[in-house]
């Protein structure tokens, strides 16, 4: 448990640093994304993930060194940081809005709200939206959907779990959107054919599974090396692509997560005293 406390007030500090720079319109979101993993590791952290989403995009986005994109007045921006000390992992994620428009208030706080109201309900027995989290595991083996679908499952004491209520204009519904700069291990045993797989493989194993992304292989053996590997390792089925995933009629989405063990009175271990909302 003591891993799972200091993860988490790592990653919500984090969070918090990340997303008041992001708010700033004109911020550079390589820049800043960059700026979040140095200070995980400065916290005494393990960066799982450090990812963002803009506007009508839900989840997965994360920039490569092309990446030129900038925070402008009324976006609506999520910053997804994953921490974790030895695999014990921390997963949260708010919402913020770009500058002083206001017109998108009621959407955030509505996914915060929802967050919140949620959190009241966590106890074992209890049947929540969310998906458990295990050791080096940003899923753990349950996942129960944002809607009713018969699904009875209930939550057993002393389940880490993560709840993230997304809150859309839109549809309600997502289409990926763009290519994948983020990856995942999917036969870990696997061997590579050419040195630039075999490569990438070696890189990333100390993630043990957890994601990964394309700049962290471009800023050590090249764009070049990084291209051919990521192919040959995707054709194979060594690893999995997971691409942007956006609303699919262009809603705007908000987004607040937070991560917790379940007992009768949860132990909400991402929460700082900057989310006592």
């Amino acid at each position: 448990i003591q891993k799972l406390l200091q993860a988490g007030r790592i990653a919500s500090q984090v969070k918090h640093e990340g997303a008041k720079r992001l708010a700033v319109p004109g911020s550079s979101i390589l820049e800043i994304l960059d700026y979040c993993e140095k200070r995980i590791k400065e916290l005494g952290g393990q960066i799982a993930w450090v990812q963002y989403a803009l506007n009508d995009v839900a989840a997965h986005s994360c920039p490569t060194d092309e990446t030129a994109d900038v925070t402008k007045e009324g976006d609506v921006i999520k910053i997804d940081i994953g921490v974790h000390l030895d695999g014990w992992l921390a997963d949260n994620a708010m919402t913020a809005a770009v500058g002083s428009s206001n017109q998108y208030k009621d959407l955030i706080k509505a996914s915060q709200n929802a967050l919140k109201a949620a959190i009241k309900l966590v106890r074992p027995g209890a049947q929540l939206r969310g998906h458990t989290l295990g050791r080096y595991k940003v899923h753990g083996g349950v996942s129960i959907p944002f809607y009713d679908n018969g699904d009875k499952t209930e939550l057993k004491e002393d389940w880490q779990i993560a709840i993230e209520p997304f809150v859309t204009t839109g549809d309600g519904l997502v289409k990926e959107k763009g290519s994948a700069s983020v990856f995942m291990v999917a036969r870990p045993n696997a061997s590579a054919r050419t040195a630039y797989a075999r490569q990438i493989l070696q890189q990333v194993a100390p993630q043990n599974g957890l994601p990964f992304t394309t700049r962290w292989l471009t800023r050590t053996i090249g764009k070049g090396a990084t291209l051919l590997g990521l192919k040959e390792l995707l054709r194979t089925g060594v690893i999995s692509a997971h691409p942007p995933l956006a609303e699919i009629s262009g809603g705007m989405v908000a987004q607040f997560e937070h991560s917790m063990v379940v007992k009768d009175k949860p132990i909400v271990y991402t929460r700082i005293e900057e989310d006592k909302w």
